[in-house]
């Protein structure tokens, strides 16, 4: 009996396990993203408008995903969560600040999806 041998039950055991921690720790990072967004804007004047601005042109500059950030950090450290690189905080902070947005304004700057004619061989 070889290692690969006994390796290869043991790892198709374990991916559907890993597969879900992992997806639950995005889950998770979602969640506060969305809360840690929701208070940003609840703490700053005009909060509603520069959350506007933040989904017209994400930048880092912007008070709400200054606010966003420092409090995803906040949580997820309070929760027990090893801390995630800035570039998947931002990543996680872009999708709940266009969830946010979309719900508030639904068809600012969304353009409908267009569907392509077919080509036709000939």
């Amino acid at each position: 009996m070889n290692f690969k041998s006994l390796l290869a039950p043991i790892l198709s055991m374990a991916a559907p396990i890993l597969g879900t921690l992992i997806a639950g720790k995005g889950t998770k990072y979602q969640g506060i993203a969305q809360v840690a967004v929701k208070s940003a804007v609840t703490k700053a004047d005009g909060g509603i408008d520069k959350l506007v601005a933040a989904f017209q042109k994400f930048e880092s500059s912007n008070e709400i995903v200054q606010e966003a950030t420092t409090e995803f950090l906040t949580l997820a450290k309070q929760a027990g969560f090893v801390l995630p690189t800035i570039d998947v905080v931002q990543a996680h902070l872009k999708a709940a600040i266009y969830d946010l947005a979309t719900g508030i304004m639904p068809n600012a700057g969304i353009a409908a999806p267009t569907a392509t004619p077919a080509s036709t061989a000939s």
